[in-house]
């Protein structure tokens, strides 16, 4: 999982408070929080925050007598273990994907929230004005093609987070991209449309103009219940495109989404022999490689049993598909 490798013109990691700018809801599923960067702040697509999620963080600090310092002037709050006590409390920061960066003007870091647990709901409950506890960034990034072949961009549920700035970065690189976004309905796709997308069935073709938020290559469409864009999966409707579209052109593939989507995406960039980087999702404590609760076995021809655990926080969540043990 060693490549690809974090760019060395990305910021170190730091903790911040970023207030939230913007906010809105984002399909059925889904919100999108803009967040305050600092000036000197470059990301790149794949990295990730580790967001703390605890409501009012100096009110509790104060009810629950919680140190508000830091020790030793370091970047992790004290415990005090009040927090166990708590039911259904997130005693753990939450790893969200960088979902695009806009350095124009004020910098932005933009997330895409699916509320789903007791610290995703509060994060996607935060107002604007409100500020996020915030480490990052974190891990390393997609690595954009090493010639001119069209860079497939697959994304499905909370994966297609990171997949929107991989396009952006793309295109002003001004490479030839195209994204495939899969969901199980129209509605739970984190999109607005000008008009509501036509089922086309085993057909893979762009979709009509998106309002919201702007995508600068051509978006494919797939549904699992076929009432907008083509029917089935993501990965299914990206190589029906392909088959279409391109015929021999090589191409590499780049994904994020359960884990079931990728290892689909990585047997079809084995089927044509193409390139594949994939972005796990892995549940993760610390984010920075101390809890050792994001292990993932990996590829080691230098190991006895011909592979050996990684992290995926330190040493991805970007890494080559070939290289990663699917079990």
């Amino acid at each position: 999982m060693a490549q690809p490798a974090t760019q060395p013109d990305v910021s170190p990691r730091r903790r911040l408070e970023m207030p939230v700018l913007d906010r809105r809801d984002a399909g059925s599923d889904y919100v999108r929080l803009v967040l305050g960067a600092p000036d000197d702040w470059i990301s790149r697509p794949g990295q990730f925050l580790n967001v703390r999620c605890e409501s009012a963080p100096r009110s509790a600090a104060a009810s629950e007598r919680r140190p508000l310092d830091y020790e030793d002037g370091g970047e992790w709050p004290q415990a005090t273990g009040l927090e166990l006590g708590r039911r259904r409390w997130p005693v753990v920061r939450r790893p969200l994907s960088i979902s695009r960066l806009d350095r124009r003007g004020r910098v932005r870091v933009e997330i895409l929230v699916r509320p789903v647990g007791s610290g995703t709901q509060w994060l996607a409950s935060r107002p604007v004005g409100a500020t996020l506890d915030v480490v990052g960034p974190l891990g390393n990034c997609f690595t954009p093609p090493a010639d001119d072949r069209l860079a497939v961009l697959v994304g499905g549920g909370c994966g297609m987070a990171p997949i929107f700035g991989l396009a952006d970065y793309l295109a002003d690189l001004g490479r030839e991209a195209v994204f495939v976004v899969g969901a199980p309905a129209v509605a739970q796709v984190p999109m607005r449309f000008k008009r509501p997308p036509e089922a086309t069935g085993d057909v893979a073709r762009p979709c009509p103009t998106i309002l919201e938020p702007h995508v600068p290559v051509p978006t494919v469409l797939a549904t699992e219940d076929g009432a907008g864009g083509f029917r089935g999966t993501a990965v299914a409707a990206a190589e029906r495109w392909l088959d279409q579209a391109v015929a021999d052109r090589p191409v590499a593939f780049y994904g994020c989404g359960p884990e079931p989507m990728l290892r689909a995406l990585a047997a079809l960039a084995e089927r044509r022999r193409a390139p594949c980087q994939v972005s796990l999702e892995q549940f993760m404590g610390c984010g920075i490689g101390v809890c050792l609760s994001c292990v993932r076995k990996m590829r080691d021809p230098g190991s006895e049993v011909g592979w050996t655990y990684r992290l995926t926080c330190r040493d991805g969540p970007v890494a080559d598909a070939a290289d990663i043990v699917w079990e």
